[in-house]
């Protein structure tokens, strides 16, 4: 194997590890994504079109005492 080949190679195999960190990343950031701690806000405005926004609640003393025990 030329130097070539094995450089194209060490690319191709760098590319393919790179993605694989990158789905774990994902999925375990969206894993420790709760539900409950957004707000689903639906508009409908006079032409039929809906908009959906998720807001971040705010966090209060008694949503904090879950985590504690």
């Amino acid at each position: 194997m030329d130097m070539k080949n094995a450089t194209i190679l060490l690319i191709f195999l760098l590319c393919v590890l790179g993605l694989i960190i990158g789905v774990y990343y994902t999925e375990t950031s969206e894993s420790t994504l709760n539900s409950d701690d957004y707000e689903e806000v639906i508009h409908e405005d006079s032409n039929g079109t809906i908009t959906i926004n998720f807001v971040l609640k705010e966090k209060n003393e008694s949503d904090l005492s879950k985590f504690f025990t």
